[in-house]
């Protein structure tokens, strides 16, 4: 009988030890909230999606090409439209610089420096000093303009870059005639208007060292002296060349 008793109350206690198991063996293998089902899967590379940018990317290549290759007055519009993207939203003198920190190698893709040896950019890369475009007096001051100052110098001198960049304009500005703009690698620009003439050395896109001659001033009214026109554009903001230190007499 005490045997009995004994085979009763163990077959008990290995019932209530499955029941308490039973949860955990659901949870594990089959309940909504299981370990394996709470798993993250990462994402699934898209190859479909892919190839959509990359073709995408392609025909826009070859769009902006034949439109550039077309005359026409819609499309002379439409390179304005990519010009202005150009200028506007692509830094190339600020990824150049980063590419060449990075890798220390020229970046293809970006117009090439071919009159800079590398000795040299680097020498000039170490300062973000710039310049003075061109020996003369400030007759129009900053307050005055706004935007830039106007500068009076001697009779058919050049105009030379205050520092190192890619040429990003070059043509006629309202109010500024003849103008060349250069984007340099700290993201500002520097403005060089009223030009009488622009050396055909200087082309869209093309890298400019430090001093070198973009073109001539302009000949005042009595034909003694030269002008031009000169300011240094912080994004969307002109500032005073006096306080990135270009200075004048």
């Amino acid at each position: 009988m005490r045997n009995s008793a004994d085979e009763i109350r163990r077959r008990y206690a290995d019932k209530i030890a499955r029941e308490e198991q039973e949860p955990f063996k659901t949870s594990l293998y089959t309940g909504p909230s299981t370990p394996v089902q709470e798993k993250k899967k990462g994402p699934r590379f898209n190859g479909s999606f892919f190839l959509f940018q990359l073709m995408a990317g392609v025909c826009l290549f070859l769009g902006a090409g034949i439109l550039f290759k077309n005359d026409g007055q819609q499309a002379v519009k439409g390179q304005e439209i990519v010009k202005k993207m150009y200028h506007n939203e692509f830094q190339f003198a600020a990824a150049q610089k980063w590419y060449e920190n990075q890798f220390g190698k020229p970046l293809a893709l970006l117009p090439d420096k071919q009159a800079a040896p590398q000795k040299e950019l680097a020498g000039t890369e170490k300062t973000d000093n710039y310049a003075v475009p061109a020996s003369g007096k400030v007759y129009q001051s900053f307050e005055a303009n706004g935007k830039g100052i106007m500068v009076e110098t001697g009779k058919s001198i050049n105009v030379d870059t205050v520092k190192e960049g890619y040429v990003t304009f070059i043509g006629k500005k309202d109010k500024l005639g003849k103008t060349v703009i250069i984007q340099h690698s700290n993201g500002e620009e520097s403005w060089y208007g009223h030009l009488d003439s622009i050396d055909a050395n200087v082309k869209l896109y093309s890298y400019m060292e430090r001093e070198k001659p973009l073109g001539k001033v302009s000949p005042s009214e009595d034909g003694k002296t030269g002008k031009f026109y000169f300011a240094i554009k912080k994004g969307n903001t002109f500032v005073d060349p006096g306080k990135v230190g270009i200075h004048f007499e």
